[in-house]
């Protein structure tokens, strides 16, 4: 003899396709011996995503359509630490520095060593972070040389790792003579601490 099936509606078309798509992935099980925990079936499940990180704590990132409670999870990079860097401008031979990228958003440039090993300039700026591992800096820094005066740097990149960046932008060289000129920057960096 066959059994009767039931036909009791859940809800209305929403809740309907959030069941099928919750079967359909497989989230639904039927507690046979042990209870399990509730299990909250959403239309489109929830996820925690973040602009800006802060630069001390990982983020965690909930992978949309996981609705267990042990559900994957990506960590956010963030710049913060020391990373040896290149930099490339357009009108100048490459040249090498140290960028330190602090928790509290600031960052510090140490670059061109001289004869005696310690850097010929220092720049100082901020620096933020977002979706996707994506990065935005800024700094000033003296203009060391004949023609003296103030660069102000700003970059846009991305990590490409969690011990790698690639970042490009513009420099505004401000002389004191009163000349000014803009040129192309590129930077990569390799995290070191």
């Amino acid at each position: 003899m066959r059994k009767k099936q039931s036909t009791t509606t859940i809800g209305g078309p929403t809740a309907r396709r959030a069941v099928g798509v919750a079967l359909a992935a497989g989230f639904l099980t039927l507690a046979v011996a042990a209870p399990q925990p509730a299990l909250a079936l959403t239309a489109a499940p929830t996820a925690t995503t973040a602009k800006s990180a802060p630069a001390t704590e990982s983020v965690t990132v909930t992978t949309p359509g996981t609705a267990t409670p042990a559900a994957t999870a990506t960590t956010v990079p963030s710049p913060v630490g020391t990373w040896s860097v290149t930099t490339q401008e357009s009108d100048h031979p490459a040249s090498t520095g140290t960028l330190f990228f602090y928790a509290d958003h600031t960052l510090r440039l140490e670059a061109h060593p001289g004869p005696d090993g310690k850097p010929v300039f220092i720049g100082t700026g901020e620096w933020h972070s977002g979706y996707g591992g994506t990065l935005h800096y800024e700094f000033t820094h003296p203009l060391p040389g004949t023609r003296t005066g103030t660069a102000y740097v700003e970059l846009d990149g991305v990590l490409t790792s969690s011990t790698g960046f690639s970042a490009c932008g513009l420099t505004k060289r401000v002389y004191d003579d009163g000349g000014t000129e803009t040129v192309t920057i590129v930077m990569t960096g390799t995290k070191t601490a």
